[in-house]
């Protein structure tokens, strides 16, 4: 019997991580090509109040999109990927950040980050979103009803 209670508890939990999951739309992204995710990111940050630019697909030194917000701007180098993210995407990040006037550098990705990149990025001052942290932002979002194409209308 508390065998039996202990699988159901584990698949009460199974149950509940796997509905968050949906609900924060990162199965999608992970499905999404590279501009469609730099779209989706440029949504998520201007429903959170940031005045976003998105760069050229091609020679943008590094920087995806580019966020200001109460005058501090901040480089954002996106990764949608099917492997850990390593050190180059810190490199791009940090090379991109005087380029673009930026006082901030970003990574966001679908997935984790190498330990080597963790350390570069935070020898760099260069903030980290991992598959967690942007499932937590999409999750926000859909908790406040803003979903992207709500905020599409308000995009920069």
């Amino acid at each position: 019997m508390i065998v039996g209670a202990l699988f159901a508890a584990r698949g009460v939990v199974w149950l509940v991580r796997e509905r968050r999951l949906a609900r924060s739309g990162i199965s999608e992204i992970d499905q999404m090509d590279g501009i469609t995710f730099e779209r989706r990111l440029k949504h998520l940050f201007v429903s959170r109040g940031y005045r976003v630019e998105q760069t050229r697909a091609r020679g943008d030194y590094g920087a995806d999109l580019v966020l200001e917000k109460d005058g501090v701007r901040t480089v954002v180098q996106a990764k949608r990927w099917t492997k850990n993210v390593g050190v180059k995407a810190i490199q791009e990040a940090v090379a991109a950040k005087p380029m673009y006037s930026c006082d901030q550098a970003m990574v966001v990705t679908n997935r984790y980050f190498t330990q080597q990149a963790e350390r570069l990025a935070t020898a760099n001052g260069v903030r980290l979103w991992n598959r967690d942290e942007l499932v937590r932002a999409l999750l926000a979002n859909a908790d406040d009803g803003l979903s992207p194409a709500a905020s599409s209308a308000t995009a920069r």
